[in-house]
């Protein structure tokens, strides 16, 4: 199973857009079995697959806080006919800063070993991080084999990556295996500016994924609760988050 951690501390730059997407798309177009972890307390990768249905499972802060020892029991199945389950996120994942880690109320490693217990089970884990470090972002890290960092270019977010990889290169005392698999450009237009920022990102030896253009479609698709692939195939975002997945089956990193 391919762990890989969407990241960004900066909000806005579509990390839900694109767990949602890619593991639509690696379920209908790859046949893979893909499990979806949500770790943001604002809980929009849990809403969008609930369709309305009340959750009363366990949650990622139970396993995170220690309730529940077992993956098994926060698995919630929301795409029988394309092999999708999410662990689901709650609000009190709010209350989970890094103190709670440093006092030993939250284990960061836990979820790691949770999902040793399913690994067989599944071709892809995505995890939703939030827009924070905090101690949900820190078991993303632990947990993952790699890291996707969707990125809308502009100043404020290529000066915030700095501080990402000096966390991403802190978890590495307790992960060493984790890498950077490279950058997603979202929200993209043609502009010299923005075309700028690509070759920014190029110079500092990052992988720079194909750009998913700017699509109205990608908001609609949240009030129809549907996957750009079957909502809106066609459309620019569509199309693009295809070519995104064939480039993520493909393994391209920079390491």
């Amino acid at each position: 199973m391919r762990t890989i951690a969407i990241l960004n501390l900066k909000g806005g730059v579509a990390k839900t857009t694109t767990v949602i997407n890619a593991a639509a798309i690696l379920a209908e177009d790859y046949k893979q079995r893909v499990l979806l972890i949500d770790a943001d307390s604002q809980c929009n990768l849990t809403e969008f697959f609930s369709d309305g249905k009340p959750y009363t499972g366990d949650t990622l802060a139970d396993i995170l806080r220690g309730y529940t020892w077992s993956a098994q029991k926060a698995l919630y199945l929301v795409g029988p006919e394309m092999s999708l389950t999410i662990i689901p996120a709650s609000e009190t994942l709010m209350d989970l800063d890094l103190t709670k880690a440093e006092s030993g109320e939250v284990n960061v490693k836990v979820l790691k070993d949770c999902l040793s217990e399913v690994q067989d089970d599944y071709d892809y884990c995505l995890i939703d991080c939030p827009p924070a470090f905090n101690a949900a972002s820190a078991a993303a890290l632990v947990a993952a084999d790699e890291v996707i960092i969707p990125i809308k270019l502009d100043a404020f977010s290529l000066r915030g990556m700095v501080n990402l990889f000096r966390q991403i290169k802190n978890m590495r005392a307790i992960n060493p295996k984790i890498k950077i698999m490279g950058c997603l450009p979202t929200m993209y237009y043609n502009s010299k500016s923005l075309t700028e920022a690509v070759e920014v990102l190029k110079k500092n030896r990052l992988h720079v994924f194909s750009p998913i253009r700017r699509s109205n479609k990608v908001d609609e698709m949240t009030f129809a609760q549907e996957a750009l692939n079957t909502f809106s195939p066609r459309s620019a975002a569509g199309v693009d988050y295809r070519t995104f997945v064939k480039e993520l089956v493909g393994g391209a990193n920079n390491g």
